[in-house]
This record gives C-alpha cells, sequence and structure tokens, in this order.
C-alpha cells in the first residue's frame, strides 16, 4: 500500500504516525495507539485534576507574567515544544522579547544537525525506506523502542525483509522485531565502535568478505541504517555521527544507502523555526534579527552561565513551555534562576517566585500539528473529548495572551 493511501494517526507520546488498523478479530490488542501512550494514560486526569479552575481567563496570571517578561534583561525559552502550533507561538514570544530559544533536551539533535552540516549525508523517509529498502540496519539498543514502541511494524512492508540489529539489543528487543516480521541477524558490539566495525566488514568487498554482516551489506540492492540520537549511549555522539556519515557516503560510490536518523516530536520545533528563521534553533533575537550560534545558545550552557554569575541570574528568566504531560527535569527545577512555567503539570516544586501558567494535554483537551521522527510527515493529534476545549488552555493560548 503506497502511504498517500494511508490515513495516519499520530501518538502524541512516541513522535510515531501510527499507520496500523484499528483493533480486529484477530488482533483485539491493536488500539491504533502505542504502548507507551497507554501507560502513561493513567497521568491524564492527575494533571487535569491539578490545573485551577477557570485558569484558562485569569487575567492576573497573564498580568504577571506580562510584568515578570518586560522586567527580565535576559530571557531563555525552552521546554518540550512539541507541536507546530507552540512552536511558532514560542518563536514569535522570543522574537518580540530578544529572547534566546532553544528546547531543553536538543543535544542529540543538534549533534545530527552539526553533523550534516560538516559532512553532508544522504537521507530517506520512512515511507521510502520501508517501499524500497530491501536491508535495514537498526543501530542501538531497547531505548529505540521505549521511545518508539511501534516503529517496528511501521517499518516492515510485508514479506521477507532483513533486518540487521547491531548494539546491545536485549532477546526481548530481537524478538519484537522477529514478531513485526523480520529475518533478523543481531550483532551485540560496543556502540563506540559501530562505524568501525561496519566498515571493517565491507572493506575487502564481496569476493573476499568473511562475516554474515559483511555478506547481507554487499548483497543489498538498497540499505536503510536507523538510528536515534536521543537513544545513543557514546562518548562523542557528533563525532560518532560523522564517522558513520562518511562510511554511507563511501557505500553510495557502488550502492544506494541512506539513513533515517529518527528523532521525536522535538522535530516539530526544529522543522518550524528552520520555516521561520531559516536555523534550527539555538538561536538569540538581536533586534528581531535571529543570530544562530548552536554552542553559545544551547539552552542548558545559557542556564549554566548564568548561574555562575549572580549579578545575571537577578535579571534572567526562563520560560518553560510544555506540550507532554512528563514531570518536569530536575536538572530544570535545580535551576536557580526565575521561570515562568507554561505547561500542563506542576507536581515538584520550584522557586516559590516562579510563576505556572496551567494549560491542558495535547491530543486531550487540545488538538495539534505535529512533526513524525523522520521529520517528513505533518500530521494532526486530535482530541477525543472535545467537550474539554473550552476547559483549558493550550501553550499557544497562553502565549497569545502574553503578547496581545
Amino acid at each position: 500500500m503506497n502511504e498517500s493511501h494511508r490515513r495516519p494517526d499520530t501518538c502524541s507520546l512516541c513522535s510515531l504516525v501510527c499507520e496500523l488498523p484499528g483493533p480486529s478479530s484477530t488482533n483485539p490488542s491493536q488500539d491504533g495507539f502505542c504502548n507507551r501512550r497507554s501507560s502513561l494514560q493513567q497521568l491524564v486526569p492527575l494533571r487535569l485534576k491539578s490545573i485551577p479552575e477557570h485558569a484558562s481567563v485569569n487575567s492576573n496570571a497573564v498580568s504577571n507574567a506580562s510584568e515578570r517578561i518586560a522586567r527580565a534583561s535576559q530571557v531563555l525559552v525552552t521546554g518540550r515544544i512539541h507541536s507546530v502550533e507552540s512552536a511558532r507561538a514560542a518563536i514569535e514570544l522570543a522574537k518580540r522579547a530578544g529572547a534566546t530559544i532553544d528546547p531543553w533536551d536538543s543535544d542529540g539533535a543538534f549533534d545530527a544537525i552539526n553533523s550534516l552540516q560538516r559532512v553532508g549525508g544522504y537521507g530517506v523517509s520512512l515511507g521510502e525506506a520501508r517501499d524500497h529498502s530491501d536491508l535495514w540496519i537498526v543501530i542501538g539498543d531497547d531505548r529505540l523502542l521505549d521511545q518508539t514502541p511501534r516503529l517496528p511494524a511501521a517499518m516492515h512492508r510485508g514479506g521477507s525483509l532483513r533486518l540487521l540489529l547491531i548494539g546491545n539489543w536485549s532477546d526481548t528487543a530481537v524478538g519484537i522485531w522477529q514478531a513485526a516480521g523480520f529475518e533478523v541477524l543481531c550483532i551485540t558490539v560496543p556502540l563506540e565502535g559501530v562505524p568501525k566495525y561496519l566498515s571493517q566488514a565491507t572493506r575487502l568487498g564481496p569476493d573476499y568478505c568473511q562475516s554474515q554482516l559483511g555478506e547481507w551489506i554487499l548483497q543489498a540492492h538498497y540499505t536503510t541504517i536507523l538510528y536515534s540520537p536521543s537513544a545513543l549511549a557514546v562518548t562523542y555522539r557528533d563525532l560518532w555521527i560523522d564517522l558513520l556519515s562518511r562510511w554511507v557516503l563511501t557505500r553510495n560510490e557502488t550502492a544506494r544507502i541512506a539513513t533515517l536518523c529518527w528523532g521525536n516530536l522535538q522535530s516539530s520545533f526544529h522543522q518550524t523555526c528552520t520555516w521561520l528563521t531559516g536555523f534550527p534553533g539555538r538561536i538569540h533575537f538581536d533586534h528581531q534579527n535571529p543570530v544562530y550560534d548552536p554552542n553559545r545558545f544551547a539552552a542548558k550552557v545559557w542556564c549554566q552561565r548564568r548561574a555562575c554569575d549572580d549579578r545575571s541570574s537577578e535579571g534572567s528568566l526562563v520560560i518553560w513551555i510544555d506540550d507532554s504531560i512528563e514531570e518536569l527535569p530536575l536538572d530544570f527545577i535545580e535551576q536557580s534562576i526565575p521561570k515562568l512555567i507554561v505547561g500542563p503539570s506542576q507536581t515538584k516544586p520550584t522557586l516559590p517566585s516562579d510563576l505556572w501558567l496551567p494549560t491542558g494535554i495535547m491530543g486531550e483537551t487540545h488538538s495539534a500539528n505535529v512533526f513524525r521522527g523522520d521529520q517528513t510527515i505533518l500530521a494532526k493529534i486530535k482530541t477525543p473529548r472535545k467537550e474539554l476545549q473550552d476547559q483549558y488552555s493550550s501553550p499557544c493560548d497562553w502565549l497569545g495572551r502574553l503578547m496581545r
């Protein structure tokens, strides 16, 4: 089936456009959602219960937050910005406030982006890879399946298809890939040495290849390598990606091989920011002009610099925008810089002076547009509970009021 004939249903917790059918008599457990969403669904009523009544029309909260932003001499806009709507509003707010903007956990994405800028590479979408690849190489460990539980089923097009699992995979994970229909060859090697291992396995060509891994790669007509930067347990991730990309470029001299760098819902921010500013993030607005610096304007680096300077910290403000229902990260909570939190939950203590603008939950109280993890498909997360739409504000709603 062509990708254009499928009706995507985007999971708001694993970044995958779930293209599998709903429950059937042969597979009643196939409910259209990933098991990660099901396991976190119990948190939804707890998050909604914590939101004060009539929070969406609290004019005092808007006034206090606006004054805090106006008084701040240095502003960072960060958080878990997962929807196009939140990204657009956050970028506009940063532009008006002369702020720096960067998602909180963006290191993995920027290691891949910076490597592409330095080395280049061949990329592919999930749809093209599924329709044309006769060999998949998946690098990593079980964390990839924790992030995107339904990825194996979405990758398989049917029939016999080879899959090389390279890294540190458990027997349970191997079984999941096999259950999706793949013929699996699992190679357990330290992730640090995978690019070198692939190069050595193929360097002598098909006539002198002495490993099954090398034979599979050299026999393939179209190979796709999939990995997730945020799930790579390597010391120098940017250099690791450089080495893998160079091997891919070399292999393309004689064969078709492409990389599918799997992201998460944060892809929506990077794509939207690139549309609006020409840069994927890590920018500072100087007189509304974006200045790009992937090192100096990283969110955590920004906070570290101000934590070392008491005078700088006093006039600083961090605006946290959250489209998730997860707990606030501990390394963010521990920051001594004043915070304005725009999100569905405030379950952990922050500074007494911090402000909270409570929002609903993406996919529950409001719809949102997001990019899939391969950054190629824009799909809408719809809310099944339309009666809640007027009761809870989205991050975009709050940011819009702050800019009036």
